[in-house]
């Protein structure tokens, strides 16, 4: 028995030994088999930013397509403005224009009357007699004369238009 007991820590340390060897053993597979997991994990992580990477590119280049679509319109936006301003412009000057045709003609010929009466003012101031007669179709003949300084007016009615 003595030998049986001194043979037995030999014993206990083999068995344990033993144990632990499968333990380590149990241990390394299992690291083994995380670390597949984390390769296949980051396999899939670059996978997946490849892709978001891809999907950044075609946002950027659309954005890009917008922006430039948005500066074109605008561009032919601020076109037609200038172009309808241009026409308003254009359109102002011509009214503005037939308005003042009209005052320089009225203004002419309120000129050419003050003109004649100053004519026959200055012609009766001398003694001498005067006569104007102005006509324009449709409008009645007037006529002055002086005799003594004092001008005197006669109007004729217009005569009737033609057929």
């Amino acid at each position: 028995m003595r030998r049986l007991f001194s043979k037995l820590p030999v014993l206990v340390l083999a068995i344990a030994v033993a144990g632990c060897a499968s333990q380590g053993e149990q241990q390394a597979k299992q690291a083994e088999a995380a670390a597949a997991k984390a390769d296949q994990a980051a396999t899939h992580a670059e996978q997946s930013a490849a892709q978001a990477t891809e999907a950044a590119n075609k946002a950027t280049e659309a954005a890009n397509r917008a922006t430039r679509a948005v500066e074109d319109a605008t561009r032919e936006i601020n076109r037609v403005a200038d172009h309808l301003d241009q026409m308003e412009r254009d359109r102002e000057a011509a009214t503005h224009g037939r308005r003042r045709s009209h005052v320089t003609k009225s203004a002419r010929k309120a000129a050419s009357g003050a003109t004649a009466a100053s004519a026959s003012a200055s012609a009766s101031s001398s003694g001498a007699p005067a006569a104007e007669a102005s006509a324009s179709p449709g409008a009645s003949a007037a006529a002055s004369a002086t005799s003594d300084g004092v001008t005197t007016s006669a109007v004729a009615p217009a005569p009737p238009p033609k057929k």
